[in-house]
Parts: C-alpha cells; sequence; structure tokens
C-alpha cells in the first residue's frame, strides 16, 4: 500500500488509448516538502502566514538552513501508450513504474529485490473492500479501548473514510502570471478539504496538458475513494493547463512540486519492458498480510 501512495501521488497512473497522447520525450520532476514547524528558519523570523508560505519558492527552501527540506527528484519517460517514472518506490530503495495505457495496468518494480507488483483496476477495488473492512473493525473495537487510543483510532478513521465521495473542490483564477522553468504560466487556486494548492499551468504544452488530464483522470479511477481528494483537487487544476508548478498547504507540511525540464525526444522502448527474471505478485498478494477480523 506504501507502494501504491508513493506513485499515486507523483501523479503518472495514465488512462488514454495510445491515438490520444501526442507526446514523446522526458520529463523532469522535483518536489520539496518542508514541516510548517520549520518554516520560520526559510523566513528568518517568525513562521509565516498562508499567504506568505505561498509566496516561498524552491529555491529558497532547499537553501534555507536547518530548514530539513525534503527533495524528492524524478524522471518521466513518454513513448506512445506507455509511461515510465524513476522514483523511489520506498526510502532507500531505487525503483520504477511502468504504466501501459492500452492493457489498463501499472508494473511497481524493485531492482535490488528482483521483483515487482503489478497494479490493476481489480486490485483498486480489493484495497477499496480492504479498507471498508477495517474501518468496521475498528468502530467494533473503539469502545473497549482506552481514552487515548480511542482517540487515535478516531484521528485514523477519520483519514480512511470509505463513504466514496469525492471531496468537494472550489477553484478559482488568482489573476497572476510569472515564467516558471521557462514557461509563461497562470495561477489558479485551488481548495479541497484541508488543503490548498495553487498552481501555475501554462498553455504553451498542449500535449503534455492533455496526457496530464488522462493522468488525473486514471488516478481517480485506480484509487480507493478514500484517498480520491488530493487527486479531485489536481484533476480541476489540470482541466486548466498544464501546471508547470504546484505549491500546496496543509495543517502540517508545505510542498512544492515542478517540472524542472521537459525534452521531446524519442524514448528507448526498452525502458518500458520488466525483465523477465523479477517475480511478480500483484496489488491483492500485497493485502494478504491485512487482518479481515479484529483479534481476541
Amino acid at each position: 500500500m506504501k507502494v501504491m501512495q508513493a506513485l499515486v501521488c507523483a501523479g503518472i497512473m495514465l488512462a488514454a488509448p495510445a491515438p490520444m497522447i501526442g507526446f514523446e520525450g522526458t520529463l523532469k520532476l522535483r518536489s520539496i516538502s518542508i514541516d510548517r514547524d520549520k518554516l520560520d528558519k526559510v523566513t528568518g523570523g517568525k513562521a509565516p502566514d498562508a499567504e506568505q508560505t505561498m509566496a516561498i519558492m524552491p529555491d529558497a527552501l532547499i537553501n534555507a538552513k536547518d530548514a530539513n527540506a525534503d527533495v524528492f527528484v524524478t524522471s518521466m519517460y513518454v513513448s506512445g501508450p506507455k509511461v515510465r517514472m524513476d522514483a523511489p518506490l520506498e526510502k532507500g530503495k531505487e525503483g520504477y513504474a511502468i504504466i501501459d495505457t492500452q492493457k489498463n495496468m501499472t508494473w511497481f518494480v524493485v531492482p535490488s529485490e528482483q521483483r515487482y507488483i503489478e497494479w490493476s483496476e481489480a486490485d483498486a477495488k480489493a484495497m477499496t473492500e480492504k479498507m471498508a473492512q477495517l474501518e468496521k473493525m475498528m468502530k467494533e473495537r473503539m469502545a473497549s479501548l482506552p481514552p487515548e487510543q480511542r482517540a487515535q483510532a478516531e484521528v485514523i478513521l477519520k483519514n480512511m473514510k470509505t463513504g466514496g465521495e469525492d471531496a468537494k473542490v472550489d477553484i478559482k483564477s488568482t489573476g497572476k502570471t510569472q515564467t516558471v522553468n521557462g514557461m509563461q504560466a497562470t495561477a489558479y487556486e485551488v481548495k479541497s478539504g484541508d488543503e490548498t494548492l495553487v498552481g501555475w499551468v501554462t498553455q504553451e504544452e498542449p500535449e503534455l496538458t492533455t496526457m496530464l488530464r488522462q493522468v488525473q483522470q486514471r488516478m481517480e479511477k485506480m484509487t480507493p475513494p478514500a484517498m480520491r481528494g488530493r487527486h479531485s483537487a489536481r484533476t480541476a487544476l489540470s482541466a486548466k493547463g498544464f501546471p508547470v508548478m504546484v505549491q500546496s498547504l496543509d495543517p502540517d507540511h508545505y510542498r512544492v512540486e515542478e517540472i524542472t525540464m521537459v525534452e521531446k525526444k524519442p524514448v528507448s522502448s526498452d525502458l518500458f519492458v520488466v525483465p523477465k527474471e523479477y517475480t511478480k505478485t500483484t496489488g491483492r498478494d500485497a493485502m494478504k498480510n491485512v487482518p479481515d477480523k479484529p483479534g481476541p
């Protein structure tokens, strides 16, 4: 499940048929995250409010002493109906994901262990059912828990709620424009739940705009309802253009995700092939160790 969340949050699950994807080439992406209680290290004074935080750009986060910003760099390759993203699937483990939009399948690959996880709509459905079982199990056990553990369980239940309804999304133009990594961009503010996004979108890459919209549609389709809120906000943003930078603020973190390079050139087909000697498991296999019933 950690592997699924890592790649889903990176935004790489595609769903469109091959004729709809006209872009071929490589993208470089960078994500920078910092705890909100460390933002005073960036500003050199008291902690900034939400508006001041959104004015902080990536280099300031990276260069701030003692801010301990987490920097996550990835590469994405696109060729016809196939997409690959090179990114650590778990901390300290290199890996990548391959998506075949014609087969509607995703493979999460861990080379150091010579294994991969196959993810399909059937796995997404199984995860939804498993989360519903866990929710039911926790509710049944809460009455017997001590107050402190009951409070923790309530927080977990809130985060994994499986009602199936997407979070309400509000989006509006801020009227601001700027050049982001060489691309002219317009800012939109998106609010969903307790998260606020400011997305800088460009109209200079129509093929990428189409691709990303399909990315977000697949993300929602392949993600259990309890995990869809963030993706709904990004789907709304991708409808406005291609986001070259997205700033997000939630109660605990400030995060900036940006496209640092777009290179249009043919990509080797070898990048989209899982080695035959690797061991296969499925998303449903990975969930077998999750209990279906409360213990004694």
